[in-house]
């Protein structure tokens, strides 16, 4: 029976560590979602907005989920002809042409954006060149306070990820961003205007492998106790 004992007590640590292997292999592969923050802090060319902005790109099934949010002040609004400005992966440029924004919900703020996509053709005042451009109808009050937008990016050319838009600009002379944004009647509906930059992007894993990994520890916090209980057995 000690022999036996002995073995087991070997084997315990092999086979939790082969539970949390399991659990992260039976993970699919990581999907990511990417914040950006449009902070008053982050504005570059302009007076600033009293409020940021967010943009949010979600891993969906080989596509990109975006969501668009305004907390601008009262009175400030994003700019019709150049609202947000985001960059691709330059590795994957060639899909520029076949990417689609399908604009599938929306609070406050109904008109779709027409979407400029080419490589370094939209330049932030004072920051650098972008790939992707949102655009509105001149004259538009495009993302007061309290509007969002939700968009589903797709494209004929296979997947792609949220990290894909995790890039920086190029040719800026007051740094470089991964996003931009061009707020107007700042501050608070002032008469100013203002470029802010997004701040870099954090990935964050999908809430699924997450609860996996949870699974792995306590599987193997079941299989010490198991074990700490049958010591316990042993001893009396």
């Amino acid at each position: 029976m000690s022999t036996i004992r002995r073995i087991a007590k070997l084997h315990v640590p092999c086979l939790a560590g082969l539970v949390l292997l399991l659990t992260l292999g039976a993970a699919p592969a990581a999907a990511d979602s990417i914040t950006f923050s449009f902070d008053p802090i982050n504005t570059f060319s302009g007076t600033a907005p009293t409020g940021p902005l967010t943009a949010t790109f979600s891993d969906v099934g080989g596509d990109v989920q975006l969501v668009l949010t305004s907390n601008l002040g009262t009175g400030e609004n994003l700019a019709a002809n150049e609202a947000f400005d985001f960059n691709l992966n330059p590795s994957i440029d060639s899909i520029l042409g076949n990417l689609s924004f399908a604009l599938q919900s929306n609070t406050g703020f109904s008109q779709a954006a027409t979407v400029l996509t080419s490589r370094n053709a939209y330049k932030a005042d004072g920051d650098g060149y972008y790939d992707i451009s949102f655009t509105y109808t001149p004259g538009t009050m495009a993302f007061t306070n309290g509007q969002s937008q939700t968009y589903l990016i797709t494209t004929s050319s296979g997947s792609i990820s949220a990290s894909d838009f995790n890039f920086f600009s190029v040719g800026g002379n007051k740094g470089v961003w991964l996003a931009a944004v061009h707020a107007q009647n700042t501050p608070g509906g002032g008469i100013g205007s203002a470029w802010v930059g997004g701040t870099p992007g954090t990935p964050v894993p999908e809430p699924a492998s997450i609860a996996l990994f949870g699974s792995g520890l306590v599987a193997l916090a079941g299989m010490i106790r198991r074990r700490r209980n049958r010591k316990q057995i042993s001893a009396s």
